[in-house]
């Protein structure tokens, strides 16, 4: 043994007065077998513990002010993983058989002690409580191992979706539940239309790429009760539980949206618009397999192929609802339909509120969020229609709360050049001071060189109104937009925000922005603040102000 063993003692008597001391120490060859520490009270060895590691502890059960089982019970709260073995008298025999059951490592009467028989127990008890961890964390690897194994077998590695097998696994299990339950399941068989061309001219590595997107946009884009498996090369099936036919179409339909609704960027210089076709069936509890799943949504898929593609085909069923698309269209040109909400925006040094960005929301079934409503605004071509009215909801709802601070507000790049900076402006109060009002403008929607937004951004600014650079950080984020536009504001990304301070790359990257914003001499406000240890990392980092749920919620 190369290095001597350090052992806690706990008992009452002095060292010259311990028998268990007499024993470690009579032999001057065992100096270099065991280091002994000596604590005469249960509150000293727990000290001890905390501050210093010992490879075994050695308990006397009877200590004067704390002996027995509590003794036992606090050694193993303050070291879990060091062995113990108790000294007892004959008397304290059944509580010492209780401390073992409890995980001591052995049990010698104090009487009968001796020099042989306590260095044998101490040093297989060492040797036990090694093999013991070992075999613990090769049983942990192993069951690690066994869960990742059996993961993988569910789990499509490339989009992290569900594969045949895991759909069919839940498959069977939503059917078990809606038999039982009298549930309504239903299924959305998802195709992307001339996948194979992608994969031709760019490649399989390019392919790789747009399914992996289309993957995150489906998750973006479903509830967290929905499941989502890729089946084969570009096909996608989504279980939709408790879901009736009405409400399976709107989500059909915001799945179409989100595929088609943004390009995929495959590179700095490539872009790709997607589409898909869709169908929509039910699932009835005869339908227990996914290859009957399928052979019943396939002829439902083709008409969608066949009516010109990217588009939903539903059963009989389901076209019996008077379900047509204009609706939700009609719906989004009515000013009525929409309302804004708020969300602080915080100093992060005092917690203090120093403005509000101003949220749309719609009222229309599955189309609330700004992210699926403008979709569909920008496929019936009235994006900027819909965008203007919702500026002018945010701005009445900020007159009427009458609140103190800057007051932010979104508007599309498309929208800005639509219409002339003059009338945006008449929407705005006759009379507001300077930096009152703030327009965020998303970097992700800006196409192309932005130099085309200057003159209207300039126009803004000359009217005393501040400008913000939205989402940026994360995608297809360009540092030509913020040298151009000069923004005042640099908001960064909420998916760049979340988990930042688990994420070295993460933090090394928002350090290189937050040097670019200080060259431009823009403030810098980061959105999607989740959690307490994100907040101090965004502190750490002199991030002066964000938002976030963490903060404050839209309301």
């Amino acid at each position: 043994m190369d290095t001597p063993l350090t052992v806690l003692l706990v008992e009452d008597s002095m060292p010259a007065e311990s028998t268990a001391a007499a024993c470690l120490t009579m032999n001057p060859s065992d100096s270099s077998r065991f280091l002994l520490n000596h604590a005469h009270t249960l509150e000293q060895a727990v000290a001890c513990l905390a501050h210093q590691s010992a490879d075994l502890v050695l308990l006397d059960l009877e200590l004067s002010h704390q002996g027995g089982l509590d003794a036992f019970d606090a050694i193993r709260k303050a070291a879990s993983q060091t062995p113990v073995i108790l000294l007892a008298g004959t008397s304290n025999l059944p509580l010492s058989m209780e401390a073992v059951r409890r995980g001591a490592q052995d049990c010698l009467i104090k009487s009968q002690l001796s020099r042989a028989q306590l260095t044998q127990a101490i040093l297989y008890a060492v040797e036990r409580n090694h093999a013991n961890h070992k075999i613990d964390s090769l049983s942990g690897e192993l069951k690690a191992a066994n869960e990742s194994l059996e993961r993988l077998s569910l789990i499509d590695p490339l989009t992290e979706l569900l594969n045949r097998r895991g759909l069919q696994q839940v498959l069977s299990r939503e059917i078990q539940w809606t038999r039982r339950d009298e549930l309504e399941l239903l299924a959305l068989l998802i195709d992307l239309d001339d996948f194979r061309r992608i994969n031709d001219v760019l490649g399989h590595a390019v392919g790789d790429v747009v399914l992996k997107e289309v993957a995150r946009k489906l998750k973006a884009s479903l509830r967290g009760t929905d499941y989502i498996a890729r089946i084969s090369g570009d096909k996608f099936v989504v279980l939709l539980p408790q879901t009736r036919p009405a409400e399976g179409v709107q989500v059909a339909e915001k799945v179409r949206l989100a595929i088609s609704g943004m390009p995929v960027s495959v590179s700095s210089k490539e872009t790709i618009h997607l589409t898909a076709s869709l169908g929509l069936v039910s699932i009835a509890p005869g339908d227990p397999s996914v290859d009957e799943l399928l052979s019943r949504s396939h002829p439902i898929l083709y008409q969608s192929k066949e009516s010109g593609k990217n588009r939903v085909s539903f059963e009989p069923w389901q076209r019996e609802q008077n379900y047509s698309y204009s609706t939700i269209q009609s719906a989004l040109r009515n000013r009525e339909r929409f309302y804004a909400v708020k969300q602080a925006i915080f100093d992060l040094n005092n917690q203090e509120k120093i403005g509000y960005e101003f949220l749309s929301r719609a009222s229309v079934d599955g189309f609330e969020m700004p992210e699926d409503f403008f979709r569909a605004c920008i496929e019936a071509h009235i994006l900027t229609l819909v965008d203007h009215l919702c500026l002018k909801n945010c701005l009445s709802a900020a007159a009427a709360l009458a609140l103190g601070g800057r007051c932010h507000l979104n508007l599309f790049p498309s929208t800005i050049i639509d219409i002339p900076v003059q009338h945006l402006l008449e929407d705005f109060p006759q009379t507001f001071g300077r930096g009152n009002f703030c327009i965020e403008v998303s970097e992700q929607q800006i196409i192309g060189d932005p130099s085309y937004l200057s003159a209207s951004i300039n126009a803004f600014k000359q009217a005393g109104i501040l400008i913000a650079i939205d989402d940026v950080g994360f995608g297809r984020s360009c540092l030509e937009s913020l040298i151009i536009l000069e923004p005042d504001i640099v908001k960064v990304d909420k998916r760049f925000v979340k988990g930042i301070a688990q994420d070295r790359f993460r933090e090394q990257s928002l350090r290189r922005l937050l040097k670019v914003a200080k060259a431009l001499d823009a403030e810098v406000v980061a959105e999607g603040i989740e959690t307490p240890d994100d907040l101090r990392m965004l502190q750490d980092l002199d991030v002066r102000y964000g938002q976030g749920y963490l903060l404050e919620r839209p309301s």
